[in-house]
């Protein structure tokens, strides 16, 4: 579960002892709170960029932000996304494990999810 990942020259991590999302342009050496991902968007779990989108896993669902963060989106929901535990980059796909074991795979940015298998 990355909890920790770098988009260029923007470091992204869950603060998990205030369950909230920060960057930083200094390489970690200040890091600032992303205000628009509140306590509204539940426990974070997961971070991933995945086709040009940052994408916060949480336990009320999949988010996704087109611009570093600074606005958020939901792309999917329900027992599957909050069953998830972790997200990785399958290049086309978007895979995601849950928490019994199941792996799963969105061919539309986590909007939908099958069974892998």
């Amino acid at each position: 579960m990355p909890q920790l990942i770098t988009v260029g020259n923007t470091m992204y991590r869950i603060n998990i002892r205030e369950n909230r999302l920060e960057f930083s342009k200094t390489n970690g050496i200040l890091w600032v709170k992303l205000t628009s991902m509140g306590p509204r968007y539940g426990r974070l779990k997961d971070l991933l960029w995945f086709h040009s989108k940052l994408f916060a896993l949480t336990d009320t669902g999949l988010w996704y932000s087109m611009n570093g963060g600074a606005d958020w989106g939901l792309c999917g929901s329900g027992k599957v996304v909050e069953s998830l535990v972790a997200l990785q980059d399958g290049g086309k796909y978007l895979y995601g494990m849950s928490a019994d074991g199941h792996f799963w795979f969105s061919i539309n940015e986590g909007a939908c999810w099958a069974l892998k298998g």
